[in-house]
């Protein structure tokens, strides 16, 4: 499964994903039969200099809990340069001192699904609610996407920026109604 650090230091690299709107989440047993592992995310964007740092607060199913700093940068269409590093919890408390007050922090579940040699990361959003996004991260850029079926319906949003955290996380952003 995705999103494994070791214990300590910086892992950076390419991040390449695609992203998947769903008309409506998964029901639990149907996310539980397919082996979905939960976990409530809570990001939160810090102010710029650097741009594109945020901080994660991550517990897991079995209780434990994680912080992660970020930092992403676009490198083109749906590929980014990420570094992540593990943080113990009073740094997370003072990093949230830089919160970004133009941005809201985003909650969610995160169910993740192994799909073939991909995992599939089904984000249930608190805020707005009903919003179910699906990212699925590739080796390369023109890696085939297949969802499976028992996902519903879906459509691609990974070139909408309206779908991505840092704009969900603006308070007052429109969210398109499913059509």
């Amino acid at each position: 499964m995705p999103e494994v650090l070791p214990p300590t230091g910086v892992v950076a690299g390419v991040e390449i994903e695609r992203k998947f709107r769903l008309r409506a989440a998964p029901q639990v047993d149907v996310l539980e039969a397919h082996g979905a592992v939960p976990r409530r995310l809570e990001q939160v964007y810090l102010e710029s200099p650097p741009s594109g740092r945020r901080v994660r607060r991550i517990e897991h199913a079995d209780g434990r809990i994680e912080h992660r700093l970020t930092r992403k940068q676009k490198l083109r269409a749906f590929a980014f340069h990420e570094e992540e590093e593990r943080v113990d919890p009073d740094r997370y408390e003072s990093l949230l001192l830089q919160a970004d007050p133009e941005r809201r922090p985003i909650r969610k579940t995160r169910h993740l699904v192994q799909h073939g040699s991909q995992v599939l990361e089904i984000d249930v959003f608190d805020v707005p609610p009903g919003l179910v996004l699906v990212e699925v991260e590739l080796q390369h850029d023109d890696e085939a996407v297949e969802l499976p079926g028992w996902l519903g319906e879906w459509r691609e949003v990974t070139d909408d920026p309206v779908f991505g955290n840092a704009n969900l996380a603006r308070p007052g952003t429109v969210i398109p109604p499913w059509k």
